[in-house]
């Protein structure tokens, strides 16, 4: 009777563990499988911010000291003369600095102070050189090109890299009977901004970043790279 009453408890014990196992079983999402794809976009854009970087020193027109203040107003006058538009050039900087040079029999003490000039094209560019020239300030460079829309641009470049993926996605899934499905995971590998400044003969200027005018220097014509900008992106979608 005992070992009826065991035999009984038993079966109703696994019975109740096999619906267990069975229910649990069935909530149980199925893992699906998942492609890992990767999307890219690149965009050239010419550079629409052009900075001149201007030093200006004092100077002696014979016994006449040429200011620092005098030397911006004659720049900004010649530049104006040369038909850059003043409203669209950004003159800012201006710190200043102190050298002490000889002078006669006398230490005399001279201003310096630097300037970046902002310009949205490399012909402007050419005419704050020929203007820094004929004024004889003391040197020029371009400094650094960017671009007044560059994080829409990185914005776009961002989108379509991301709408790249997802394409390779459909077609290579829909080649062997699937379907792209949920966006599981994003990865960006965001390529650095090119901003270039190419150097050619043609007039006395110089148009790399860091070299310096001289008079004794060859001539040189301003001009731009595209700036290159550049996204990557990894993508791991669901296969249904």
């Amino acid at each position: 009777m005992l070992n009826n009453n065991m035999n009984k408890i038993k079966a109703i014990a696994l019975g109740t563990l096999i619906l267990v196992g069975n229910s649990v079983f069935s909530q149980l999402s199925p893992v699906k499988p998942t492609i890992e794809i990767v999307g890219e976009d690149h965009k050239e854009v010419t550079p629409d911010e052009i900075y001149v970087l201007v030093h200006m020193v004092e100077r002696y027109d014979g016994r006449e000291k040429i200011t620092i203040d005098a030397q911006q107003q004659q720049l900004m006058g010649l530049m104006a003369k040369k038909g850059l538009d003043l409203e669209s050039v950004t003159l800012s900087g201006g710190n200043a600095s102190y050298v002490k040079i000889p002078w006669k029999t006398k230490k005399d003490v001279l201003a310096t102070a630097d300037y970046e000039v902002m310009v949205s094209t490399a012909e402007d560019a050419a005419k704050v050189f020929e203007a820094s020239d004929e004024l004889d300030i003391s040197s020029c460079r371009i400094g650094r090109v960017d671009h007044s829309k560059r994080e829409e641009f990185e914005k776009e470049v961002r989108i379509d890299a991301m709408k790249d993926a997802a394409t390779k996605a459909e077609y290579m899934l829909k080649a062997v009977g699937s379907k792209r499905g949920a966006t599981l995971h994003v990865t960006e590998n965001q390529s650095p901004s090119y901003y270039g400044v190419d150097s050619r003969p043609m007039r006395a200027m110089a148009a790399t970043p860091g070299a310096v005018y001289s008079k004794s220097a060859p001539d040189f014509q301003v001009s731009f790279k595209k700036i290159d900008l550049k996204s990557i992106v990894y993508i791991k979608f669901e296969i249904e």
